[in-house]
Protein backbone atom coordinates (compact mmCIF):
# COMPACT_ATOMS: atom_id res chain seq x y z
CA UNK A 1 0.00 0.00 0.00
CA UNK A 2 1.34 3.34 -0.84
CA UNK A 3 2.30 6.21 1.73
CA UNK A 4 -0.70 8.19 1.07
CA UNK A 5 -3.44 5.62 1.06
CA UNK A 6 -2.25 4.92 4.47
CA UNK A 7 -2.53 8.35 5.42
CA UNK A 8 -6.53 8.41 4.26
CA UNK A 9 -9.23 7.66 6.83
CA UNK A 10 -11.07 4.36 6.25
CA UNK A 11 -14.45 5.83 5.54
CA UNK A 12 -12.91 7.71 2.51
CA UNK A 13 -12.39 4.53 0.74
CA UNK A 14 -16.63 4.00 0.87
CA UNK A 15 -16.78 7.47 -1.41
CA UNK A 16 -17.11 6.93 -4.57
CA UNK A 17 -14.07 8.23 -7.12
CA UNK A 18 -16.04 11.38 -8.30
CA UNK A 19 -16.89 12.46 -5.24
CA UNK A 20 -13.32 11.99 -3.89
CA UNK A 21 -12.05 14.30 -6.54
CA UNK A 22 -14.33 17.01 -5.99
CA UNK A 23 -13.62 17.06 -2.75
CA UNK A 24 -10.36 17.35 -3.19
CA UNK A 25 -10.19 19.82 -5.23
CA UNK A 26 -12.29 22.06 -2.89
CA UNK A 27 -9.85 21.19 -0.35
CA UNK A 28 -7.12 22.52 -2.51
CA UNK A 29 -9.27 25.68 -3.49
CA UNK A 30 -9.43 26.65 0.16
CA UNK A 31 -6.29 27.98 0.27
CA UNK A 32 -5.02 30.64 -1.70
CA UNK A 33 -1.88 29.26 -4.12
CA UNK A 34 1.08 30.95 -1.42
CA UNK A 35 -0.49 29.53 1.02
CA UNK A 36 -0.99 25.98 -0.11
CA UNK A 37 2.97 25.94 -1.54
CA UNK A 38 3.89 27.11 2.05
CA UNK A 39 1.72 24.41 3.94
CA UNK A 40 2.98 21.86 1.51
CA UNK A 41 6.58 22.99 1.98
CA UNK A 42 5.93 22.99 5.84
CA UNK A 43 4.30 19.51 6.19
CA UNK A 44 7.30 18.04 3.42
CA UNK A 45 9.93 19.06 6.21
CA UNK A 46 7.85 17.64 8.86
CA UNK A 47 7.19 14.59 7.18
CA UNK A 48 11.17 14.28 6.08
CA UNK A 49 12.36 14.99 10.08
CA UNK A 50 9.32 12.55 12.09
CA UNK A 51 10.91 9.48 8.99
CA UNK A 52 14.71 10.32 10.18
CA UNK A 53 13.69 10.32 13.78
CA UNK A 54 11.39 7.02 13.38
CA UNK A 55 8.23 8.99 14.26
CA UNK A 56 4.66 8.76 12.99
CA UNK A 57 3.69 12.25 10.64
CA UNK A 58 0.25 11.16 10.31
CA UNK A 59 -1.45 10.75 12.69
CA UNK A 60 1.45 12.81 14.65
CA UNK A 61 1.47 12.29 18.41
CA UNK A 62 1.46 16.23 20.25
CA UNK A 63 4.84 15.26 21.84
CA UNK A 64 6.54 14.69 18.26
CA UNK A 65 4.64 17.93 17.24
CA UNK A 66 6.16 19.51 20.31
CA UNK A 67 9.41 18.45 19.61
CA UNK A 68 9.67 19.76 16.36
CA UNK A 69 8.63 22.45 17.26
CA UNK A 70 11.97 22.91 19.40
CA UNK A 71 13.81 21.06 16.82
CA UNK A 72 13.29 24.06 14.79
CA UNK A 73 13.61 26.49 17.43
CA UNK A 74 17.38 25.13 17.73
CA UNK A 75 17.80 25.74 14.01
CA UNK A 76 17.21 29.45 14.36
CA UNK A 77 13.83 29.77 12.71
CA UNK A 78 11.53 32.59 13.18
CA UNK A 79 8.34 32.37 15.42
CA UNK A 80 6.48 33.16 12.74
CA UNK A 81 7.87 30.27 10.70
CA UNK A 82 6.65 27.78 13.61
CA UNK A 83 3.49 29.27 14.01
CA UNK A 84 3.47 28.42 10.12
CA UNK A 85 4.82 24.85 10.95
CA UNK A 86 2.02 24.08 13.71
CA UNK A 87 -0.52 25.62 10.79
CA UNK A 88 0.24 23.64 7.68
CA UNK A 89 0.27 19.98 10.42
CA UNK A 90 -2.78 20.81 11.93
CA UNK A 91 -4.36 21.78 7.83
CA UNK A 92 -3.28 18.44 6.68
CA UNK A 93 -4.56 16.25 9.51
CA UNK A 94 -8.05 17.84 9.26
CA UNK A 95 -7.83 17.01 5.53
CA UNK A 96 -6.94 13.58 6.04
CA UNK A 97 -9.75 13.54 8.97
CA UNK A 98 -7.53 13.24 11.78
CA UNK A 99 -7.47 14.27 14.88
CA UNK A 100 -4.99 17.92 14.54
CA UNK A 101 -2.31 17.14 17.28
CA UNK A 102 -1.12 20.89 16.82
CA UNK A 103 -4.30 22.26 18.95
CA UNK A 104 -3.09 20.00 21.84
CA UNK A 105 -2.61 22.31 25.18
CA UNK A 106 0.77 20.67 25.43
CA UNK A 107 1.75 21.70 21.69
CA UNK A 108 0.22 25.41 22.79
CA UNK A 109 1.91 25.99 26.01
CA UNK A 110 5.21 24.62 24.05
CA UNK A 111 4.62 27.34 21.67
CA UNK A 112 4.16 29.84 24.08
CA UNK A 113 7.39 29.02 25.88
CA UNK A 114 9.22 28.91 22.92
CA UNK A 115 8.07 32.34 22.22
CA UNK A 116 8.75 34.04 25.86
CA UNK A 117 12.27 32.87 25.19
CA UNK A 118 12.65 34.50 21.86
CA UNK A 119 11.15 37.81 23.29
CA UNK A 120 13.69 37.38 26.67
CA UNK A 121 16.59 37.20 23.87
CA UNK A 122 15.20 40.27 21.56
CA UNK A 123 14.58 37.58 19.04
CA UNK A 124 10.87 37.95 19.04
CA UNK A 125 9.94 40.77 17.77
CA UNK A 126 8.38 40.27 13.71
CA UNK A 127 10.87 41.74 10.69
CA UNK A 128 8.40 44.81 9.87
CA UNK A 129 8.90 46.01 6.25
CA UNK A 130 10.08 49.77 6.09
CA UNK A 131 6.52 51.45 5.42
CA UNK A 132 6.06 53.74 1.81
CA UNK A 133 4.78 56.75 3.31
CA UNK A 134 3.24 59.63 1.10
CA UNK A 135 6.81 61.53 1.83
CA UNK A 136 8.47 58.54 0.63
CA UNK A 137 6.84 57.71 -2.19
CA UNK A 138 6.61 61.45 -3.85
CA UNK A 139 10.44 60.86 -4.05
CA UNK A 140 10.13 57.66 -5.92
CA UNK A 141 8.11 59.28 -8.33
CA UNK A 142 10.83 61.39 -9.40
CA UNK A 143 12.98 58.79 -10.02
CA UNK A 144 10.34 56.35 -11.07
CA UNK A 145 10.74 56.77 -15.21
CA UNK A 146 14.62 57.21 -15.00
CA UNK A 147 15.98 54.13 -17.23
CA UNK A 148 18.11 52.03 -15.09
CA UNK A 149 20.56 49.24 -16.14
CA UNK A 150 19.89 45.44 -15.08
CA UNK A 151 22.14 42.79 -13.92
CA UNK A 152 23.45 42.33 -17.32
CA UNK A 153 24.16 45.91 -17.62
CA UNK A 154 22.10 46.57 -20.16
CA UNK A 155 20.31 50.11 -19.56
CA UNK A 156 16.73 50.33 -20.64
CA UNK A 157 15.31 52.66 -23.48
CA UNK A 158 13.69 55.93 -22.44
CA UNK A 159 10.36 54.23 -23.47
CA UNK A 160 10.58 51.61 -21.60
CA UNK A 161 11.71 53.14 -18.68
CA UNK A 162 8.68 55.43 -19.25
CA UNK A 163 6.39 52.67 -19.37
CA UNK A 164 7.80 51.01 -16.50
CA UNK A 165 7.95 53.47 -14.25
CA UNK A 166 3.94 54.48 -14.85
CA UNK A 167 3.24 50.77 -14.52
CA UNK A 168 5.65 51.44 -10.94
CA UNK A 169 3.70 54.37 -10.05
CA UNK A 170 -0.02 53.27 -10.34
CA UNK A 171 1.30 50.02 -8.58
CA UNK A 172 2.64 51.91 -5.65
CA UNK A 173 -0.25 54.48 -5.60
CA UNK A 174 -2.97 51.73 -5.53
CA UNK A 175 -1.61 49.97 -3.14
CA UNK A 176 -0.87 52.14 -1.05
CA UNK A 177 -4.92 53.92 -1.33
CA UNK A 178 -6.61 50.22 -1.19
CA UNK A 179 -3.93 49.04 1.48
CA UNK A 180 -3.55 45.61 -1.26
CA UNK A 181 -1.34 42.55 -0.07
CA UNK A 182 1.00 42.32 -2.64
CA UNK A 183 -0.85 39.48 -3.80
CA UNK A 184 -3.87 41.05 -4.11
CA UNK A 185 -2.15 43.06 -6.52
CA UNK A 186 -1.06 40.69 -8.38
CA UNK A 187 -4.73 39.18 -9.08
CA UNK A 188 -6.06 42.79 -9.90
CA UNK A 189 -8.02 42.39 -13.54
CA UNK A 190 -9.14 45.33 -15.34
CA UNK A 191 -12.40 44.41 -14.69
CA UNK A 192 -11.90 45.04 -11.27
CA UNK A 193 -11.31 48.66 -11.49
CA UNK A 194 -14.53 51.33 -11.66
CA UNK A 195 -13.41 55.06 -12.62
CA UNK A 196 -15.83 57.33 -10.64
CA UNK A 197 -17.18 60.25 -12.50
CA UNK A 198 -15.62 62.56 -9.45
CA UNK A 199 -12.38 61.37 -11.04
CA UNK A 200 -11.73 59.00 -8.09
CA UNK A 201 -11.93 54.71 -8.38
CA UNK A 202 -12.89 51.35 -6.64
CA UNK A 203 -10.70 48.65 -6.55
CA UNK A 204 -13.14 45.36 -6.16
CA UNK A 205 -10.67 42.47 -4.97
CA UNK A 206 -12.39 39.29 -5.52
CA UNK A 207 -11.02 37.29 -2.57
CA UNK A 208 -7.48 37.88 0.13
CA UNK A 209 -5.38 36.32 2.37
CA UNK A 210 -8.14 36.69 5.23
CA UNK A 211 -11.66 36.00 3.30
CA UNK A 212 -13.10 34.44 0.76
CA UNK A 213 -15.72 37.62 0.37
CA UNK A 214 -15.14 40.48 -2.21
CA UNK A 215 -14.40 43.86 -1.20
CA UNK A 216 -14.17 47.24 -2.60
CA UNK A 217 -11.66 49.62 -1.92
CA UNK A 218 -11.56 53.22 -2.44
CA UNK A 219 -8.95 54.69 -4.86
CA UNK A 220 -8.09 58.53 -4.93
CA UNK A 221 -7.58 60.95 -7.17
CA UNK A 222 -4.16 60.80 -7.84
CA UNK A 223 -4.17 56.66 -7.58
CA UNK A 224 -6.73 57.26 -10.45
CA UNK A 225 -5.12 59.04 -12.81
CA UNK A 226 -2.19 56.84 -12.21
CA UNK A 227 -4.41 54.13 -13.53
CA UNK A 228 -5.75 55.97 -16.37
CA UNK A 229 -1.99 56.10 -17.87
CA UNK A 230 -1.32 53.06 -18.17
CA UNK A 231 -4.95 51.46 -19.14
CA UNK A 232 -4.94 50.12 -22.42
CA UNK A 233 -8.01 51.92 -25.24
CA UNK A 234 -9.60 48.34 -24.84
CA UNK A 235 -8.48 46.74 -22.24
CA UNK A 236 -9.12 42.97 -21.58
CA UNK A 237 -11.22 42.66 -18.51
CA UNK A 238 -9.21 39.55 -17.36
CA UNK A 239 -6.07 41.18 -18.48
CA UNK A 240 -3.87 41.61 -15.10
CA UNK A 241 -3.69 45.63 -14.13
CA UNK A 242 0.20 45.57 -13.95
CA UNK A 243 0.87 42.43 -15.65
CA UNK A 244 2.49 40.42 -12.95
CA UNK A 245 1.45 37.00 -11.79
CA UNK A 246 3.43 36.97 -8.68
CA UNK A 247 3.49 38.52 -5.43
CA UNK A 248 7.30 38.18 -5.00
CA UNK A 249 7.59 39.76 -8.09
CA UNK A 250 5.70 43.03 -6.63
CA UNK A 251 7.84 42.93 -3.72
CA UNK A 252 10.92 42.88 -5.90
CA UNK A 253 9.78 45.81 -8.43
CA UNK A 254 8.55 47.95 -5.05
CA UNK A 255 12.57 47.36 -3.59
CA UNK A 256 13.73 47.99 -7.19
CA UNK A 257 11.93 51.56 -7.21
CA UNK A 258 12.92 52.32 -3.78
CA UNK A 259 16.77 51.90 -4.35
CA UNK A 260 16.55 53.99 -7.64
CA UNK A 261 15.13 56.48 -5.47
CA UNK A 262 18.18 56.63 -3.02
CA UNK A 263 15.62 55.42 -0.07
CA UNK A 264 18.05 52.27 0.79
CA UNK A 265 16.42 48.72 1.59
CA UNK A 266 14.06 47.22 3.60
CA UNK A 267 11.02 47.67 0.87
CA UNK A 268 8.74 45.19 0.29
CA UNK A 269 5.41 44.53 -1.31
CA UNK A 270 3.75 45.11 2.45
CA UNK A 271 5.71 48.62 2.33
CA UNK A 272 2.57 50.34 0.85
CA UNK A 273 0.21 48.59 2.74
CA UNK A 274 2.37 49.94 5.97
CA UNK A 275 3.02 53.35 5.20
CA UNK A 276 -0.87 53.76 4.29
CA UNK A 277 -1.52 52.51 7.84
CA UNK A 278 1.02 54.68 9.26
CA UNK A 279 0.15 57.78 7.44
CA UNK A 280 -3.49 56.75 8.47
CA UNK A 281 -2.31 57.12 12.49
CA UNK A 282 -0.31 60.41 11.70
CA UNK A 283 -3.73 62.06 10.62
CA UNK A 284 -5.84 61.39 13.69
CA UNK A 285 -7.18 58.09 12.28
CA UNK A 286 -8.35 55.75 14.53
CA UNK A 287 -7.44 51.85 15.19
CA UNK A 288 -10.38 50.63 14.42
CA UNK A 289 -11.15 51.90 11.41
CA UNK A 290 -7.38 51.62 10.49
CA UNK A 291 -8.27 47.90 10.83
CA UNK A 292 -11.61 48.37 8.84
CA UNK A 293 -9.58 50.23 5.46
CA UNK A 294 -7.17 46.92 5.45
CA UNK A 295 -9.49 44.53 6.37
CA UNK A 296 -7.27 43.23 9.03
CA UNK A 297 -8.95 40.92 11.88
CA UNK A 298 -7.98 42.76 14.77
CA UNK A 299 -6.42 46.17 15.45
CA UNK A 300 -3.21 44.09 16.63
CA UNK A 301 -1.17 44.30 13.35
CA UNK A 302 -2.12 47.42 12.20
CA UNK A 303 -0.78 49.26 15.86
CA UNK A 304 2.40 47.42 15.53
CA UNK A 305 2.96 48.94 12.08
CA UNK A 306 1.79 52.66 13.58
CA UNK A 307 3.44 52.18 17.00
CA UNK A 308 5.82 55.26 16.68
CA UNK A 309 3.51 57.18 14.91
CA UNK A 310 0.64 56.43 17.83
CA UNK A 311 3.95 57.63 20.52
CA UNK A 312 4.42 60.97 18.78
CA UNK A 313 0.02 61.29 18.93
CA UNK A 314 -0.07 60.24 22.81
CA UNK A 315 -0.93 61.83 26.01
CA UNK A 316 2.57 62.59 26.93
CA UNK A 317 3.80 64.07 23.52
CA UNK A 318 0.13 65.66 23.32
CA UNK A 319 0.56 67.22 26.49
CA UNK A 320 3.91 68.80 25.17
CA UNK A 321 2.91 70.25 22.72
CA UNK A 322 -0.11 71.78 24.00
CA UNK A 323 1.67 73.10 27.10
CA UNK A 324 5.12 74.65 25.83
Amino acid sequence: MKERDRDMPVEAAKVADHYVKAILAAVEGSRRPATRRAYAGAWRRFREWAEDEGLRSLPADPMTVAAYLVYRTKQGLSMSSLEMDRKAIGYYHRTAGQQNPSASEGVRNTLAGLRNQATDKGRNDPRQARGLTARLLARIEETACLPRSGSSGRTESVRAAVRRGNVDIAMSTVMRDALLRRGEAAELRWRDIEFIHDGSARVTIRRSKTSSASAVQFIGLKAAIALRHIRPPDPDPNARVFGIARGRTISNRIAAMARAAGLGEGFTGHSPRVGMAQDLTASGMGLTAIMVAGRWKSERMPAYYSRGESAGRGAVARYYYDFE
